[in-house]
């Protein structure tokens, strides 16, 4: 257990020559007092609890909403909302597993990722199901006896929860009893995931006892650990006349101290050399080769992830070369399963680079079966993860594994392109025979 993150609080009580201090004694991350259906609780009766405007300042005034959220097939822990229409969902996770860590980000990804695609009357059906009730619009009801003063714009709050579940402005709270190293690096880890604009916090939450025997009182310390930044985008209102409005999205714009930048390719070649020169090597080849097999380079914070984009605008990634010497395919099944495309595409992918790299597998390290999440582990990469340094000697190969996968991409794309337009022709002639 990380006991270094955490001082040890002392209990003053008195002054003088009556003062008496207590020395609080660490709970163990293994004791089973405590499991993760005690974290929810307490964190559904305290909101206060989870510093989430220290991630957020927008998300102060957190109300508890929900215990067990239906989510597509799979329940996310808690659901907070404040007055202003903010989200959060949190995800408590005991980090006794070793994976953990890498089963907490899949199931928070999923569950950030179908919330986006969802209208407010989804969310309000989806808390009428946790809460079991019978209100038309128990979150409304919630919200009512949130607010002091009485001043509550209802139709305002609807008009916000609906645009940020557009917009993906969602805050996802993992809660854990013990972020260790590995754990820490969750948020770096998050960054590879191409498609998501979602902000991450990781919160721990450590407790402590007056002493060995007493069970009685508890003492909860909660401390954010890490947190990934959100990128502030310029939206563009542009009044014509008559009535007429176009808007217009812009790119990336950083507020002042925002938090990182993308990497530069010199930037990213001079970590990986820290790391190992044949690495090097194989980004050097891989940047150069890219576009002559229809892949595009996009450059993120922990190095640049190679990706195909299809005739219809959608964008597949191919893994992602890191700074630190690993390769990274880890989500490349999350389009597959968000687009209904025909999963063995990208397992046969990931099996291609098996076959390339002695000793390196691929495992699924998901949730449960419902979150299908698959990475390449081998033995010599850092947190077991597949070295980049591996693929080198035999990177003509991996490429000709991309450009087989992409191909399949191509013809599936346009079978189902066909099928669409056939669909089409078919209600337009039977439009005009009506």
């Amino acid at each position: 257990m990380s006991n270094r993150q955490y001082a040890s609080p002392l209990v003053i009580q008195g002054r003088g020559e009556d003062e008496k201090v207590t020395k609080l004694l660490r709970i163990p991350s293994d004791d089973h007092t405590f499991d993760e259906s005690w974290f929810q609780e307490k964190l559904f009766q305290y909101p206060d609890l989870l510093p989430a405007s220290e991630i957020e300042p927008a998300f102060h005034s957190l109300k508890a909403v929900a215990k067990e959220l239906p989510v597509g097939s799979n329940s996310a822990d808690l659901l907070f909302v404040n007055p202003d229409g903010c989200i959060a969902l949190i995800e408590t996770k005991l980090f006794r597993n070793p994976e953990a860590r890498r089963e907490v980000i899949a199931q928070a990804i999923d569950y950030a990722s179908e919330l986006s695609g969802w209208s407010y009357k989804q969310l309000v059906q989806a808390i009428k199901r946790a809460n079991k009730s019978t209100e038309e619009d128990p979150l409304l009801q919630i919200m009512r006896k949130s607010v002091q003063d009485g001043v509550f714009d209802e139709s305002r709050f609807r008009e916000r929860i609906t645009r940020n579940l557009q917009l993906g402005r969602i805050l996802l709270l993992i809660v854990g009893d013990d972020i260790r190293d590995e754990a820490q690096r969750m948020a770096e880890f998050i960054h590879r995931t191409p498609h998501l604009n979602f902000t991450l916090g990781l919160i721990e939450i450590a407790l402590f006892r007056e002493n060995e025997n007493n069970s009685d009182r508890t003492f909860v310390q909660p401390r954010v650990i890490a947190q990934t930044q959100l990128d502030v985008r310029a939206v563009i209102e542009i009044k014509l006349p008559d009535g007429a409005q176009m808007t217009t999205e812009g790119g990336p714009v950083k507020p002042p101290n925002a938090g990182r930048t993308n990497i530069s390719e010199q930037q990213f070649l001079d970590e990986l050399r820290k790391v190992s020169q044949d690495a090097v090597k194989l980004a050097e080849w891989a940047i150069a080769e890219a576009p002559k097999h229809q892949l595009i380079v996009d450059w993120k914070v922990g190095g640049p992830i190679l990706k195909h984009q299809d005739e219809r605008g959608r964008e597949f990634s191919f893994g992602q070369l890191c700074k630190n010497g690993e390769f990274d395919p880890t989500f490349w099944l999350w389009k597959f399963r968000k687009l209904g495309l025909p999963e063995d595409i990208a397992t046969d992918y990931l099996d291609d680079i098996v076959r390339l790299v002695p000793g390196s597998y691929r495992k699924e390290c998901a949730f449960d079966k419902e979150i299908k999440t698959e990475f390449i582990f081998h033995p010599e990469g850092p947190e077991q993860s597949l070295p980049l340094a591996k693929l080198t000697p035999r990177k003509e190969k991996w490429f000709e594994a991309i450009d087989k996968a992409i191909g399949r991409l191509r013809r599936f794309s346009s079978t189902d392109k066909d099928a669409s337009a056939t669909s089409t022709s078919s209600s337009s002639k039977q439009a005009q025979e009506g």
